[in-house]
């Protein structure tokens, strides 16, 4: 029922690079606001502030070029509504088995669950100027319960909404902002993710906030025993969704984080490397 069941996984595994060509592979999908000029997906240079079309009524942001920018080109997300604009790769297997359901997709259907079972998560991304941003990963733990980890640079406390489907653990992202002292806005994320298994079953307790309810779409689902909250061991993931507003210049799974990567030699250490434009 996903993308890679049954499948050998090798220990680094890319989900997207900017300078590939699509920069978005067949894995992804992009969501813009239709009603808005200034929902935005595209691949350009990191140093270029330049309109992506050649129609005056949309602008990239920031306007003024950050510091530290590199020499490659990245996936450009924007929004003046952050959760309406996003790419996104899999599904989530609560919605996918929905769907199944009412006859709207079925189980050999492109967009399905990634079932990606390495143990790390990898993203280098950036802030646009001052504005929010976030994303979101689809987990199951060993026994096949979903729940979704969304980190938000806006949040400012952990909290924890069981009740949805899937359940939902908000966590704060804290990201370099610009300033005179600081090189570049680009940052690296690691994230463990079968640590992230064990925040379903960790105080605090749940909070509800309109942010919450809104950024996902939906209203809040009839309650829920913490008996059916993710637990224990870490299974594999479902779905990975950045939202705007940021650029990607990469996202990649790996078996044991930066170990992965140095293991691999010198060729993919300067690969992953991120490197100054010339100014």
């Amino acid at each position: 029922m996903t993308l890679l069941s049954g499948s050998i996984q090798p220990p680094l595994l890319t989900l997207l690079s900017s300078t590939s060509s699509p920069s978005l592979s067949p894995l992804f999908f992009a969501r813009t606001d239709p009603s808005s000029s200034s929902s935005i997906i595209a691949t350009l240079p990191d140093d270029d502030s330049r309109n992506p079309s050649d129609s005056s009524e949309t602008e990239l942001v920031p306007r003024i070029e950050s510091k530290g920018s590199i020499v490659h080109d990245v996936v450009h997300v924007q929004s003046p509504s952050m959760t309406d604009t996003y790419i996104q790769a899999g599904c989530s297997l609560t919605d996918f088995k929905r769907r199944v359901q009412k006859g709207k997709a079925r189980e050999g259907a492109l967009i399905q669950p990634l079932g990606v079972e390495l143990h790390w998560l990898g993203m280098q991304l950036k802030t646009l100027g001052r504005r929010e941003m976030s994303f979101e990963i689809g987990l199951l733990d060993s026994r096949g319960r979903e729940g979704v980890v969304r980190c938000s640079s806006f949040k400012k406390s952990p909290t924890i909404h069981p009740h949805r489907n899937p359940p939902l653990v908000h966590l704060p992202l804290t990201l370099p902002k610009a300033s005179p002292s600081q090189l570049t806005q680009w940052s690296h994320v690691p994230l463990n993710l079968p640590s992230l298994i064990a925040l379903f079953q960790t105080p605090p307790r749940p909070q509800t906030h309109a942010s919450d309810e809104e950024s996902n779409g939906s209203a809040p689902r009839k309650k829920r025993k913490v008996a059916d909250l993710p637990s224990g061991g870490f299974g594999s993931v479902t779905y990975l969704r950045v939202y705007a507003n940021c650029r990607v210049r990469r996202i990649w799974f790996s078996a044991e984080g930066e170990k992965t990567i140095e293991a691999m030699g010198r060729g993919v250490r300067d690969e992953w490397g991120l490197y100054a434009a010339e100014t």
